[in-house]
């Protein structure tokens, strides 16, 4: 009887659990995509060696890229916007970061000094248009699959991935 009662609430937790990922993602129109490990180490190759500024990831989803960037950036306050509630909770939890339930659009990015995202090309549009002109001069920006429309990366290196996926780094003048 209670073996029956835990899978049942096991059952209704992870129903509930996908039924709210899915309906961020139905609302956003992207869902939380982890990045892949070997997506990954080609990252940590793209990164500025030093970053002025707090170092901001708009759709941090599950939190995969957090823990390189603490490595990498150690004494660099890091900002993670993430919407959907159960990625948001994950990423607080396990890389122990306040993660901002919030839309990233209406970030103050005026002291940024890197602006890490993977995102689908319409929210990319959106960056250029919204998020870029209120960028510092001298602050980076790190995407990868998708790049930023009309504007030309300081570097692009593809992953060692079926897809060669690649890397996009971008600095603001």
């Amino acid at each position: 009887m209670i073996s029956q009662t835990i899978t049942i609430l096991l059952l209704t937790l992870a129903g509930l659990s996908a039924g709210s990922v899915l309906f961020w993602t139905i609302r956003l129109g992207i869902g939380p995509t982890p990045t892949s490990g070997k997506v990954r180490n080609r990252i940590r190759s793209c990164l500025p060696e030093e970053v002025s500024g707090a170092i901001i990831e708009l759709g941090c989803g599950w939190g995969q890229l957090i823990p390189l960037l603490q490595e990498k950036y150690p004494e660099q306050r890091i900002q993670a916007w993430e919407r959907s509630p159960l990625p948001a909770l994950f990423t607080h939890w396990f890389c122990g970061i306040e993660v901002k339930r919030r839309d990233f659009f209406e970030a103050d990015v005026k002291e940024a000094g890197l602006i890490i995202c993977y995102l689908f090309p319409g929210a990319m549009a959106r960056i250029e248009k919204e998020i870029i002109p209120r960028l510092p001069a001298g602050c980076w920006i790190l995407t990868h699959t998708f790049s930023l429309p009309g504007r030309v990366p300081v570097k692009t290196m593809k992953a060692d991935d079926l897809y060669r996926t690649p890397v996009y780094l971008y600095q603001i003048n």
